[in-house]
């Protein structure tokens, strides 16, 4: 069990690798505009028997200008679709159809801004494109995968209200949210990112070889 190539130490590293990955996005997200960088870090850093710092840098650096616009627009649009949410389900909360309407679209809005954010660091560190196209390219592998697409929001949304709990009511269990972070989320997700893409390489390959 005390192997070094076995499971309970393989596992044990993994876990010492997740609490890094979420140190070094924190300290690069400090300046809040380079969070999108730091994101596309995240998301490219795997198993390739390297050091998990230097991997992340590495991957930091190649894709901070492509990520750094989009990350700031994904912060501003949050901002804002975060605002809405509050204003309209609180302070100014308006009546009548007019305010049920605004309502809705605002929700509509979260929910297409929550799929842009699962597959839109993904789709930049896997394929060269404009900021535009990256987005395009990610609500179009959101599409053409809805059922991962809703897997990876069910599991978020119990990751995300396991963490709320947990801090109001279990703070022993918070640790837990609180050590690892945002790489918690992308592990449970990266299951299905991963076939999605793995996917493709193999369509591309069986279409090379029809050539």
């Amino acid at each position: 069990m005390l192997r070094y190539d076995g499971p309970f130490i393989t596992f044990l590293m993994k876990l010492g690798d997740m609490i890094i990955l979420h140190v070094l996005w924190l300290l690069c997200s400090l300046p809040v505009i380079t969070a999108g960088p730091a994101f596309a870090a995240l998301r490219i850093v795997r198993d390739e028997g390297g050091s998990v710092c230097s991997m992340f840098f590495k991957a930091f650096r190649i894709n901070f200008f492509q990520a750094l616009p989009l990350g700031v627009i994904s912060l501003l649009a949050g901002a804002v679709i975060g605002t809405d949410l509050y204003l309209l389900s609180g302070p100014v909360q308006p009546k009548g159809a007019a305010g049920l309407f605004m309502l809705a679209l605002t929700v509509f809005l979260s929910i297409l801004y929550g799929i842009l954010m699962l597959w839109l660091w993904p789709v930049l560190v896997t394929f060269e494109n404009t900021w535009m196209g990256t987005i395009k390219s990610a609500y179009m592998m959101a599409a053409s995968n809805w059922g991962a697409t809703s897997a990876m929001i069910l599991q978020d949304l119990v990751l995300g209200i396991a963490a709320v709990f947990s801090i109001a009511f279990l703070p022993q269990a918070a640790i837990i949210f609180l050590i690892f972070g945002c790489p918690l989320f992308f592990v449970v997700n990266a299951f299905h990112i991963r076939r999605a893409f793995d996917r493709i390489r193999e369509n591309s390959s069986k279409e090379d070889e029809d050539e």
